[in-house]
């Protein structure tokens, strides 16, 4: 196949393998680095193991792609006949991964439009899916850009955590958001505002914070055209299957729904205890 538009996105998406092979979708994972030893996200740690990692009390750090990750999946979607790659990534004030795509995208010999999602999780993953579906249907760069960016734009990403210590450990929130976990009994709902974490609600249970995360997600879900949601734990595997069929009872409607962990450079920055709700706006075909 040739002339064609390729998409990339990269392993913080937490895209389930599965729809990435569907859409032809390439991910670059980022690194989990445990005690000195970076692994590759998706490929040598799962989230799973991450929550093992933190339980125990083991240092934890993540790091991006690097430049040749990047390189080397550029290069493959214009070896497979890509004429252009659209490259759909974790927010820029999150994570240095933008750079590095950037830093690629000026050393391959196929066009390469960057695109910060101001976002993470299936927020990402909604937008490299929409890109994808853009682009199998033969649509041009800008087109496929704009699909990826309306999705970008829609999305509401809304979570709460046990604790705050893991996302002030990594520096993902201001010092005055980190304080409130000191805060005996305080549980934080937290959303994802302008590609940084800012707090919305503070409650006194965690049962109260994940009601507040899944009443905000149907609140997104109500002024949609085509929603779709994600519902993404870190552990308890079982109240994130109820949560899901909960969402998808009151909302038959919705164009898809997710069921997928919390990726495991994400595990590593929010801890034990996460539920994040995603809710985006699709363009229509896309299943």
């Amino acid at each position: 196949m040739t002339g064609h538009v390729a998409v990339v996105t990269d392993s913080a998406a937490s895209l389930p393998p599965a729809l990435a092979a569907k859409w032809g979708i390439r991910v670059v994972p980022l690194h989990v680095i445990v005690e000195g030893e970076a692994r590759l996200e998706g490929e040598e740690i799962t989230s799973e193991e991450v929550l093992q990692v933190l339980s125990s009390g083991a240092a934890a750090t993540t790091s991006q792609p690097s430049v040749a990750q990047f390189e080397q999946a550029f290069g493959d979607a214009a070896r497979d006949g890509a004429d252009h790659v659209v490259a759909i990534l974790i927010s820029g004030k999150m994570s240095g991964t933008v750079n590095g795509a950037e830093a690629a995208a000026s050393a391959v010999d196929v066009q390469v439009t960057v695109i910060d999602s101001g976002t993470l999780a299936m927020g990402t993953g909604f937008a490299a899916l929409a890109a994808a579906a853009v682009a199998r249907r033969g649509g041009a760069v800008d087109d496929v850009v704009a699909a990826a960016r309306g999705v970008c734009d829609s999305a509401s990403v809304t979570f709460t955590v046990d604790t705050l210590e893991f996302l002030r450990r990594g520096g993902r929130v201001s010092p005055a958001i980190a304080a409130v976990g000191k805060v005996l009994g305080v549980r934080p709902v937290l959303e994802m505002d302008r590609g940084e974490v800012a707090m919305i609600e503070r409650v006194r249970s965690t049962h109260r914070a994940r009601a507040a995360v899944l009443a905000r997600a149907e609140r997104a879900v109500a002024r949609m055209a085509n929603p779709a949601a994600a519902v993404m734990v870190l552990g308890e595997g079982e109240y994130g299957d109820e949560a899901a069929r909960a969402l998808e009872a009151r909302h038959p409607h919705l164009a898809m729904l997710v069921r997928t962990p919390v990726s495991a450079v994400l595990a590593t920055h929010t801890g034990p205890g996460t539920l994040a709700a995603v809710v985006v706006d699709l363009p229509e075909g896309i299943a």
